[in-house]
């Protein structure tokens, strides 16, 4: 190989370097290092040498190898070092990885993507180096955690009685003096070697550096919802301090854009795996990593980030001097319009999250409370035109859509008893007064539904056939548990919840209480047993009776 042909080679070596993605590169940047670069000049000097070999050789400056026997000249040696330099290379760096050596450098690179809004390349460098830097910002190394361990012990374990008491034995029992000396003599040395061993706080702190601008930049989070949805999904895992916030900002930004894979997915998840529980399937990837197991959704508190914003775009509706549009006629928006509703997609959210918290038994009613929320700004925003409205139809409105949805998500919650094992931990009921079981969903949902009803029976923006609509939902899952004797617990504490409007303390106002009574007046009782509809109507004006007094 002569000269011209390792020009040929550099120049395709350059050339193959510049065209590959920029990413590529910056990784290759990153890992190629002092090895890399030793690799690399050892090989280019031997090159030169066998350039020069017959004036070395001249010069006496070459070994007696006896390498022409096997026909090997320096022509084709230099041919083999380039080959044996590139796999070299190559083994190098598939093996090198980010390191607490080079995580200065690679913060480097993340800033200047996210600052440039590369972030497809940003995504893509973080996405294969997220173990590491994970490993470096929790400080997960032998020295340091060794330096934290005996830190701890000279710390915590300042004689040999709290030792003994930290491992199960009696503070009080007496110990050998040589006991003491040696421990002693244990926390001097640990305490030597605290100060000795390193901590690597710098480098924890710029991978903490690095997780901020990824995670906590509002710039790239919105990237991320935008660009790479599921990318999200393998950060989780990692559970950095920041994913709380991320989390929250993240699915913000999910529920503001109506393209996203939030509402496509909530869209392609209405299958039931059985009775009334949602299929996950793994093609949704978001929702079958938040609610397979319901825990994730629960320690990341998924409901505040969707219910807020739900609640700030009823708000914005409100205060917007543009005509509301939840307050026009259904039109298409049963079949195709609510999978664009931001309204809408987060009701959907909370019943598919309900109820897989539900059927697994989640201790906690996962803030199903939002939807009393939600109910307080749909009545506030009601204004429908008379002109375009049919009042008489099922769902006069787009909002009147919403106030059904939310009743009967909370209706089957309430209803779940009929099949759910009643001793189940988030089912079994401690009592039937309207008092809060806050991990107790079915409970939860009572007194949810009795906040509910009171809002939408004491407005003036409802007309009573719609309001007469929504109680009889209410109703007839009355009776559908009373006349179960194993169930008979849980509608009495249905019933106490509505009466009372779903809170224990304070007096039901008669306006309310009368509104119960007329309802169910007109309510029909035939498919019921008289002497069940007797009882009921009996409750209903003592409850009337009682706010009078």
């Amino acid at each position: 190989m002569n000269l011209d042909s390792l020009i040929t080679v550099a120049g395709l070596f350059v050339a193959v370097y510049a065209i590959i993605p920029r990413v590529r590169r910056l990784e290759i940047s990153l890992r190629f290092g002092k090895v890399g670069w030793a690799i690399l000049l050892i090989s280019m000097a031997s090159i030169l040498y066998l350039q020069f070999y017959q004036t070395f050789r001249s010069l006496g400056l070459t070994p007696s190898l006896n390498l022409s026997r096997w026909s090997i000249t320096p022509s084709n040696a230099s041919f083999l070092i380039i080959l044996l330099m590139s796999l070299a290379l190559y083994v190098y760096l598939r093996i090198r990885r980010l390191s607490r050596s080079n995580i200065v450098k690679f913060r480097e690179y993340v800033f200047e993507l996210s600052r440039e809004k590369k972030y497809s390349e940003l995504f893509s460098l973080i996405e294969r180096n997220i173990n590491h830097v994970a490993r470096i910002y929790n400080g997960l190394f032998v020295l340091s955690r060794l330096q934290a361990y005996l830190q701890r012990y000279s710390r915590d374990y300042p004689d040999i009685r709290s030792l003994i008491s930290e491992l199960g034995g009696s503070p009080k029992e007496r110990e050998p003096m040589g006991r003491d000396i040696i421990h002693t003599l244990l926390r001097k040395c640990s305490g030597l070697l605290v100060r000795v061993l390193p901590t690597y706080e710098r480098e924890k702190e710029v991978a903490t550096e690095i997780v901020h601008e990824v995670l906590i930049n509002r710039n790239t989070v919105k990237a991320i919802s935008e660009i790479r949805p599921y990318f999200a999904l393998q950060i989780f895992p990692y559970e950095f301090y920041e994913n709380n916030e991320f989390v929250d900002t993240y699915l913000r930004y999910l529920a503001e854009d109506t393209k996203s894979v939030l509402y496509h997915e909530v869209r392609n998840n209405q299958n039931l795996a059985g009775r009334d529980r949602y299929a996950l399937p793994k093609r949704n990837r978001l929702l079958n990593y938040l609610f397979e197991d319901c825990k994730v959704a629960e320690r990341y508190g998924v409901y505040k980030p969707v219910g807020e914003f739900v609640i700030a775009h009823l708000d914005e509706l409100y205060s917007s001097s543009l005509p509301d549009p939840y307050n026009e006629p259904m039109g298409d928006f049963f079949e195709e319009g609510q999978w664009d509703s931001k309204l809408m997609v987060g009701i959907r959210f909370f019943d598919i999250m309900v109820t897989s918290a539900l059927y697994q038994n989640i201790q906690w009613h996962m803030w199903l409370y939002y939807f009393t929320h939600f109910v307080e700004r749909i009545v506030r925003n009601l204004d429908p035109n008379e002109k375009l409205v049919d009042f008489h139809a099922e769902w006069p409105t787009k909002y009147h859509y919403a106030l059904y949805e939310i009743t009967s998500c909370l209706c089957k919650w309430v209803s779940a008893v009929d099949h759910l094992p009643l001793d189940q931990d988030n089912v079994a009921l401690e009592t039937t007064s309207a008092h809060h079981e806050n991990g107790n969903i079915p409970k939860s949902s009572m007194l949810a539904l009795g906040q509910i009803a009171k809002q939408i029976l004491v407005t003036d923006a409802l007309s009573d056939r719609f309001k007469k609509y929504i109680i009889d939902i209410v109703y007839r899952r009355y009776f559908e548990l009373r006349k179960v004797a194993a169930t008979k617990p849980y509608a009495d504490a249905l019933m106490n919840s509505i009466q009372c409007g779903g809170f224990s303390m304070g007096k039901t106002s008669y306006e309310y209480a009368q509104y119960l009574l007329d309802a169910f007046e007109e309510f029909d009782r035939i498919p019921y047993e008289i002497d069940l509809s007797d009882e009921l109507r009996r409750r209903l004006q003592e409850n009337v009776d009682r706010s009078q007094a």
